[in-house]
């Protein structure tokens, strides 16, 4: 009995058919950007810059470096984006649209696209009932919904993490894609008991939470990693086209001495003429085209 996981087939990348992505493009980057909020006090902070406060309320110290994202890194990474024709697939949490109401209208401004990622950064729903996941998806894509203009296709779980039964409980609230799954480097249809969802490539590595704050890459070698990933998988996109995700976090890259590293790599990948700089649902609506003809 296989003990894989029951909500994908196991399907090397070698046996894919190979579909062009819009224009002829082979190589698809896709920027997600995690704009989250944690709650003044609060003791449940995923990420510290120093572990040695988190147990004081309020930790001053790690909620101002949390903080420093949504009031000056991700306007720096805003402008390197624009500068290089990137537009965000954000992550996000719903409270930011009561507390950050600028950064919903920047976004706005330049099409970038809204999933949802929760309330805020104390909520997981493995520890939730079905009945109370089915709410809290609910709530949250509401609020999102009725800030930005347009109800979200696509969810990342908070940490990444699901219950057994979020899959099922995404796709009838009419999720279309989760972002939890960093297992392949195209999307990956799912089973589940009604609509229909898939998965969108995600990057553990290309990340600054575990590369950066976790394994304590600088930034200039965290830059070099994403030029090193571009060059291989756009020569291996001749072949099949492939999905390049980058995740940043903008109290982490959002820093000046890491921009410099990072925006480098993002004008290096810009000066290619075969990239499809494009967001999560544009990758999710032209998999479905493609490989989910028959998909709702």
């Amino acid at each position: 009995m296989s003990t894989q996981s029951p909500r994908y087939d196991f399907e090397p990348i070698i046996n894919r058919k190979p579909h062009s992505f819009p224009g002829g493009k082979r190589l698809a980057v896709l920027i997600y950007m995690n704009i989250e909020h944690v709650p003044f006090g609060s003791t449940a902070l995923a990420h510290a810059v120093y572990p040695g406060t988190m147990q004081f309320s309020p930790d001053i110290l790690n909620h101002g470096w949390r903080d420093y994202g949504n009031r000056v890194g991700l306007w720096r990474i805003m402008k390197a984006m624009d500068r290089h024709g990137f537009r965000g697939t954000v992550n996000l949490n719903s409270d930011v649209c009561r507390e950050y109401p600028q950064i919903i209208r920047e976004g706005n401004k330049r099409n970038w696209e809204w999933g949802a990622q929760g309330d805020n950064n104390t909520s997981i729903l493995t520890t939730m009932s079905v009945e109370e996941q089915r709410e809290f998806i609910r709530h949250n894509l509401d609020v999102i919904e009725k800030a930005t203009g347009k109800r979200p296709r696509g969810w990342l779980g908070m940490c990444l993490a699901e219950s057994f039964d979020s899959p099922d409980l995404l796709a009838e609230a009419g999720i279309e894609y989760v972002s939890d799954y960093a297992h392949d480097e195209l999307p990956v249809q799912m089973r589940v008991k009604s609509g229909s969802l898939v998965t969108m490539p995600y990057t553990l590595e290309l990340n600054d939470v575990p590369t950066i704050a976790g394994k304590g890459a600088s930034g200039e070698v965290f830059g070099q990693m994403i030029k090193d990933q571009f060059d291989v998988l756009y020569e291996e996109a001749i072949e099949l086209p492939r999905v390049m995700s980058i995740s940043m976090h903008p109290f982490i890259s959002g820093h000046p001495f890491r921009m410099k590293h990072i925006e480098a790599a993002l004008a290096y990948i810009a000066s290619h003429s075969a990239i499809w700089p494009t967001t999560g649902g544009e990758v999710n609506d032209w998999f479905r085209a493609n490989y989910m003809k028959s998909a709702n």
